[in-house]
């Protein structure tokens, strides 16, 4: 909830003049005298800050996550204490009139199995469950406000998410009176809810022995209790929804947490004398780094002084357990509000301006079943990659998904979420015989996407077709006619062209090459031009091929909502051949691949201008590394007066990010009329390692680029490496975070 009663300078003020009472994980940046580094902010920051400007879902961009973590200022490197925002998640630490109690941070929980010991474990478990229960009330706090998110219809209502107006854009979070879902704006009561149950979860492990060790050099005690040096996360801190006594075999009977009074020390005094304290258990302090390092433990911590590691342990399990309430708290708002209304709720949360980027999705996969396609197994691959795609749609980002099939004649094949839609066939566009009615699977998908959201299609719509192409580029009439009108509709299309292998015992006999897809002339700039991506498609390379390219339609932007920007780097993937345009008004296009140590590479750039894609004009290309910025080889090339295909090979000596960046220049000399415009290539990257290993190997490593390359301390929202085709596309259920994509 928000209150506006008291001026952030008295709420600072009186914040340190109590640093007795702030009993958890670090909220200030007072590392002198409270010995505090914003634990709790870099925690919850580690836990959900994003790799790249926009939210997928599972974590929180820049605004929106200031307002659960908070964030500190410097000045010259110093902190300025008291400066900043504490955030949802340092709310219990405030002033509201006083902090929170020992519940709000799972405290007087302890229990030793020793002799006399003053509290036995029936006691222990009873103040773990005050802890859980207060934790509970956060928790429905959290999805019972989420109510106001939206209107009765389902629409994002802009005044409950706001967070720049010029009144206060950070939320404040309000005394216990105040503290009820018609208070404030929605998105803060949400956000407050969550994060102070949140402070709880996170100081569950920076409280107790579940994840640390004794000091070996001691003997057990109420000085040094035994550490369960568990591994496993606390199911009865993260399951916030459920009710009632936590179950008994949840609690292991040694588990401890520390007896709490103002006066805190080792041995314990007053009411926690002969106790385990929390100035025993303490791993409240020390410094986190944001890409999951640490530098010093404490001060005024003896565990974590005794065994060092025991901080570090305290912050992986805080930062685990923190993924898994927010992976719950979304389970239970599709509970509560379905999942239609509840991925909105999601998005609005996530999203720095949901107003604008919270909408709803329609997607329809057009997959080819003709004759030609299924003698060379492309429908194999086509429906490898509708699986790929729709399995990566976890936030529903396309909440209603239809299949469409086509031969010679067009039909939906399935509903794949959202209402049912009848079987039904659409007039039928000429195409000669035993040829895939391509621009008419565009021209049903084209309709689904329009019939799902009527009111609302625009930019929030997208078809991805998969076809083998056509026998001959000149038969591309009507699937023009079909993408100019996609483009009129603010519907993007995404165009995978699959090449055909020799399948026949004569190719095989004869060795022939793989055939090229053939889109049709002047097909492929009319895709781009849809917003979409144009890609050629060859498994030969690669068994993730379908991963691939659901990773480069998503990276790009599936709708144009979703749209990666102007600045986008597309990263390259063997069997994936991605085309682009280079003109006046758009001059800049680059690609990028992280190279294993020891590989060699090869980017094969070819002009598509012989193929009736696109006009002529000339351009440069530069292959440089991104972390030396060193240029490694440069070309320049003009469309009709040179070879039209060239290659740019290199052997990285150590792991690195190779970018390779193109460049337009202008018309070539003496072009016609018809020879100006935009320049159409393709790049295809050739490697001689099993990318399959390879990609594994780079993903586990240390973070070597700025355009994907994995982060310690991030979960990885990359595209899954297992090579395998998912099943069954069925959503029911909330899948595993790591490798999807929740969009809006």
């Amino acid at each position: 909830m928000e209150f506006r009663q008291i001026p952030a300078s008295l709420r600072r003020l009186c914040l340190l003049s109590l640093p007795a009472l702030v009993t958890s994980f670090g909220t200030v940046n007072e590392p002198n005298i409270l010995g505090q580094h914003n634990e709790h902010e870099m925690v919850t920051r580690l836990a959900f800050q994003c790799p790249g400007p926009k939210s997928d879902g599972t974590c929180f961009e820049r605004r929106s996550l200031d307002q659960l973590a908070g964030y500190h200022l410097d000045f010259m490197g110093f902190p300025i204490v008291g400066g900043g925002f504490n955030g949802a998640v340092g709310a219990p630490d405030t002033l509201d009139p006083v902090p929170e109690g020992p519940v709000a941070h799972c405290d007087d929980a302890d229990f030793v199995a020793i002799p006399g010991y003053p509290q036995n474990r029936t006691a222990a478990t009873a103040a773990l469950q005050r802890c859980v229960d207060h934790l509970r009330v956060r928790f429905r706090q959290a999805w019972v406000s989420a109510e106001e998110l939206l209107s009765p219809e389902g629409a994002i209502r802009p005044d409950m998410v706001e967070l720049s107006n010029p009144f206060g854009g950070d939320c404040v979070f309000a005394f216990p009176s105040l503290q009820n879902p018609q208070s404030g704006r929605a998105k803060c009561n949400v956000i407050e809810g969550f994060g102070r149950a949140l402070h709880g979860v996170q100081d569950f492990y920076a409280h107790s022995n579940w994840a640390d060790k004794e000091d070996p050099n001691q003997p057990i005690s109420d000085v040094n209790p035994p550490g369960l040096a568990r591994t496993d996360r606390a199911p009865f801190v993260v399951d916030l929804g459920a009710t009632g006594p936590i179950p008994e075999d949840q609690i292991p009977y040694n588990l401890s947490t520390g007896c709490f009074v103002i006066n805190d020390k080792t041995p314990g005094e007053g009411d926690c004398a002969g106790r385990v304290t929390h100035h025993t258990l303490t791993k409240d302090h020390g410094i986190i780094n944001l890409d999951g390092s640490f530098g010093s433990v404490g001060p005024d911590t003896p565990r974590s002084e005794a065994v060092p590691e025991n901080f570090h342990l305290a912050v992986e399990a805080a930062v685990a357990a923190s993924r898994d309430l927010w992976t719950n708290f979304r389970a239970e708002l599709r509970k509560r509000y379905g999942r239609v209304h509840s991925d909105m709720m999601i998005c609005s949360l996530v999203r720095d301006d949901p107003a604008n980027n919270c909408h709803n999705h329609a997607l329809a996969i057009a997959l080819d079943k003709s004759i030609a396609s299924m003698d060379r197994r492309a429908d194999e691959v086509g429906l490898a990659i509708a699986q790929a795609l729709t399995g990566r749609l976890q936030f529903d980002g396309a909440d209603k998904v239809t299949v469409v099939e086509f031969d010679e004649s067009t039909e939906v094949n399935a509903p794949w979420t959202g209402p049912p839609v009848s079987k039904h066939q659409v007039d039928q566009i000429h195409v000669p015989d035993s040829q895939p009615n391509i621009g008419g699977g565009l021209a049903l998908g084209i309709d689904e996407v329009i019939n799902a959201f009527p009111d609302s299609y625009t930019d929030k719509g997208a078809v991805v077709m998969l076809t083998a192409g056509f026998v001959h580029h000149t038969w591309a009439g009507d699937t023009l006619l079909q993408l100019q009108r996609a483009r009129a509709k603010g519907i993007r299309v995404h165009y995978g062209c699959i090449n055909m292998p020799p399948v026949t015992e004569t190719e095989l006999v004869l060795e022939k090459k793989w055939q090229e897809c053939s889109p049709g002339d002047g097909v492929i700039p009319a895709v781009l031009k849809t917003g979409g991506t144009f890609s050629f498609i060859n498994q030969r390379h690669n068994t993730k091929s379908a991963s691939h390219f659901a990773t480069l339609i998503l990276d790009h932007g599936l709708t144009g909502v979703d749209d990666a920007g102007e600045g986008e780097t597309t990263r390259l993937s063997p069997g994936i051949v991605p085309a682009s345009m280079l003109g006046a008004s758009h001059p800049t296009r680059r690609f990028s691949y992280l190279a294993h140590q020891g590989e060699s590479v090869n980017f094969i750039v070819t002009d598509r201008f012989p193929d009736a894609q696109g006009t002529g004009g000339c351009y440069t290309w530069t292959l440089t590394t991104n972390t030396t910025q060193e240029v490694i080889s440069t070309r320049t090339l003009c469309s009709d007066t040179e070879q039209g295909t060239f290659s740019l090979p290199f052997t990285a000596a150590t792991p690195m990010e190779l970018v390779l960046t193109a460049e337009y220049e202008g018309e070539a000399e003496g072009s016609s009329e018809e020879q100006k415009g935009d320049v159409i290539f393709t790049v295809e990257l050739e490697t001689d390692v099993n990318t399959d290993v390879a990609e594994e190997d780079i993903m586990e490593g240390d973070n070597i680029g700025a355009t994907g390359a994995h982060v310690p301390g991030f979960r990885s929202r990359t595209a899954s490496t297992d090579g395998s085709v998912p099943a069954s596309t069925s959503r029911t259920g909330e899948p595993t975070g790591r490798g999807h994509y929740e969009l809006r």
